[in-house]
């Protein structure tokens, strides 16, 4: 054998010791019942953010359906709990695709598997020949900006992200503003809109009831999310404008950018920290006039959903795939993506004439009605699940 033979193969041991699917993973796969469709979910991490959810969201859908779902998630957080709470088992394995036996063995288990947002690619090349799966991608711009470069190594027998696209099958994404990026990769992909439970029936108002504006951000506090553009339109407000409005940043911080925001503009918003009990969010929801979600980039955010649900018209940027709620100058605003003098200008003529909001707050809830219910979702989701079952692997 040759060195660089000898070399490969001691790699090969210690990669597949160190990232070793754990025995316990296959003993809970085992004991679920097999006379009901068996279905794996796989994710790139459990926080409380808008992809995770969605996937919680699909795993309720398939309880109520009597389906028996197990989650494996690269990464821990407080979704775990939500989970286990309505009887569904969730392990975490970093990297579950680097024990590429072990790995094959898994999803054989199962009759189907989904896989949630662009990170699970290198699961999903790997089991295409062994189980049925859907693929639902979350990922828009940043995938080309910021993701591409880093997928775009073939590598561990897996080919680049690019050629997976074009031969894995059919994707799904969650806007048509995502599918208009990966539809340079391939054209074999379908839209599937988000839902949400309806928690906002007979809320809106015909009136506004406070003298005083609230605009609200509810999202991560980072630079993909454009928050120094906001806060750069806040602070171009004429301060007379700025006494007639309240200014609400809901939100986790996980890095230095937003850090440093929070610690430079202390005062100039009011900063309410990560909201995760639902009644507290919801609370926040009926008290905003107008949501602000002006990110460079973001695929269908689910506070916009959210929003709308609670008849709460939006400021969007022209890279938020949410434009089949928030219709410019109907349902809210479309700005110019990192220009926050527009966005200074919506706030100045939302200021000077607030009731322009009291049909917007009308039409954005019947676009809720039209497309994001959790019932609309639930019936697309199901008939995409059902086709599949149908199906062949890789088809």
């Amino acid at each position: 054998m040759s060195l660089w033979g000898f070399c490969k193969k001691v790699y090969r041991v210690c990669r597949e010791s160190v990232y070793h699917i754990p025995k316990k993973i296959f003993v809970a796969a085992a004991k679920l019942k097999k006379d009901h469709p068996r279905i794996l979910l796989i994710t790139h991490e459990l926080e409380y953010t808008g992809a995770p959810i969605v996937l919680f969201n699909i795993a309720k859908i398939l309880k109520k359906y009597n389906f028996e779902v197990f989650v494996i998630s690269y990464l821990d957080g407080k979704l775990a709990e939500r989970y286990r709470e309505i009887g569904v088992p969730v392990y975490i394995v970093r990297y579950i695709h680097m024990d590429r036996p072990g790995f094959i063995k898994l999803v054989k288990m199962f009759d189907m598997v989904i896989a949630n947002t662009i990170v699970t690619y290198r699961a999903v090349w790997y089991m295409r020949e062994y189980v049925k799966f859907i693929w639902l991608i979350h990922e828009a711009l940043c995938f080309e900006t910021d993701l591409l470069k880093f997928y775009s190594v073939a590598h561990y027998g897996c080919p680049s992200i690019d050629d997976i696209l074009k031969n894995v099958g059919k994707i799904y994404t969650v806007s048509e503003y995502s599918k208009k990026v990966f539809s340079k990769y391939t054209d074999n992909i379908d839209v599937i809109y988000n839902g949400l439970e309806d928690d906002g029936r007979n809320l809106i108002s015909e009136k506004r009831e406070n003298t005083k504006l609230t605009f609200s951000f509810i999202g991560l506090i980072n630079k993909r999310k454009a928050c120094d553009v906001l806060i750069e339109a806040i602070r171009l407000l004429p301060e007379s404008y700025r006494k007639r409005v309240t200014f609400k940043f809901a939100g986790n911080v996980r890095d230095d950018f937003g850090r440093r925001l929070k610690r430079k503009y202390k005062d100039d918003v009011e900063w309410l920290g990560e909201i995760s009990d639902r009644k507290l969010l919801k609370e926040l929801y009926l008290q905003t006039d107008v949501l602000i979600c002006v990110s460079r980039d973001d695929t269908a955010p689910l506070v916009v959903a959210e929003a709308a649900m609670f008849g709460v018209p939006s400021v969007i940027s022209q890279n938020v795939g949410s434009t089949y709620l928030i219709k410019d100058g109907e349902s809210g605003f479309v700005v110019p993506t990192e220009d926050a003098k527009a966005l200074c200008d919506v706030f100045v003529k939302i200021i000077d004439n607030p009731d322009i909001l009291i049909p917007m707050r009308k039409k954005v809830r019947e676009n809720y009605l039209k497309t994001s219910t959790m019932e609309i979702f639930e019936n697309n989701f199901m008939k995409i699940v059902n086709d599949k079952l149908g199906m062949g692997c890789g088809e």
